[in-house]
């Protein structure tokens, strides 16, 4: 019944039309109408509802969708599947617990149980963000395996760039998988991998990205949106969705294309001379950034002067100011 109601609104899209009428045309009652339409908004549709004058489905909808995903892909999308959940744990534990193909998207509207790195929570509200997984089945080393989420990183950021028409602001990587808009962390990145230890290759990657696009509320200082409660929105989730996954699926196909890496250095908010601290082994250490190398470590210069290179780990700048850079 919700899609029979969306079908008359879409019909009448910026328009209203009465409560009545929709009741009429469908054989129910206005209750119903009433209760439909309420559901229809908490899944994201933008409707108006006017007593005296009915209900009005907005020009503009930010409602994630299979098929909303699907027409904004490109034209040779390696995208082989795309699953759109209204809600789920983890779309990483999903993929996971399935055997997907290679290019096999998953999206969802709200998370319950949403996961970063090293065990945090990524907060994933219903309707304001874009939480989202690709299954990849990459022919790559395991000591290659970081540039997945190096792509990962820079298919976000190219992908907001080109969307946010009204913004040249570059977004930026905070090493290895944070993204930051405008001083505020708006995304993050969890990849995991099942690895083959006799061929030593990677049989198959599912990488999860969660992008804050219109959430307000947050447990912490750093975390911050695209969009702010003031700005209009310019793009829906399903467009971003599309444009990320275009973006990886492209990167994989040459992991090793020196395009990518040097994108991820240019966004790098940690340049040459960089102040860090940084976690080994449960203890923490300082050091000065000399630059990323090819595979997306992070070459530095510990406090005993000797070159090191990260591989992976946290790492927070001495100064707190991400905007800086």
């Amino acid at each position: 019944m919700k899609n029979k109601i969306l079908e008359i609104l879409e019909a009448n899209k910026g328009e209203f039309i009465s409560g009545e009428q929709i009741a009429r045309s469908l054989a129910i009652t206005r209750a119903a109408v009433w209760k439909n339409i309420n559901e229809l908004k908490n899944r994201g549709y933008q409707i108006q509802s006017v007593t005296n004058k009915g209900y009005k489905l907005e020009i503009f909808n930010d409602v994630l969708s299979k098929d909303g995903i699907a027409k904004n892909l490109s034209v040779n999308s390696k995208i082989s599947e795309i699953i759109c959940l209204d809600t789920i744990d983890s779309t990483n534990n999903y993929a996971k617990k399935n055997s997907f193909s290679h290019g096999t998207l998953i999206a969802a509207n709200e998370q319950t149980s949403g996961r970063g790195r090293f065990g945090h929570n990524f907060e994933s509200p219903a309707g304001t963000g874009l939480y989202m997984s690709l299954v990849l089945r990459p022919k790559i080393e395991i000591s290659k395996f970081q540039m997945i989420t190096i792509a990962d990183a820079v298919a976000v950021c190219l992908a907001v760039e080109d969307l946010y028409k009204n913004s040249h602001e570059q977004l930026k990587i905070k090493w290895v998988n944070d993204v930051f808009f405008r001083g505020k962390k708006i995304s993050g990145i969890l990849t995991e991998a099942v690895t083959n230890f006799e061929s030593g290759e990677i049989e198959s990657v599912v990488t999860g990205i969660g992008v804050n696009v219109k959430t307000q509320n947050f447990n912490n200082d750093i975390a911050g949106s695209i969009f702010n409660d003031d700005e209009k929105i310019l793009f829906s989730r399903s467009e971003l969705c599309a444009r990320i996954a275009d973006y990886i699926m492209n990167f994989a196909e040459d992991l090793a294309d020196p395009k990518l890496i040097n994108l991820y250095r240019e966004r790098s908010l940690l340049q040459s001379g960089s102040k860090i601290t940084y976690m080994k082994d449960n203890t923490k250490f300082s050091a000065e950034v000399k630059n990323i190398d090819d595979l997306g470590g992070l070459v530095i210069i510990n406090d005993s002067g000797g070159e090191e290179i990260l591989r992976s780990g946290e790492v927070n700048t001495v100064r707190s100011d991400f905007s800086r850079a």
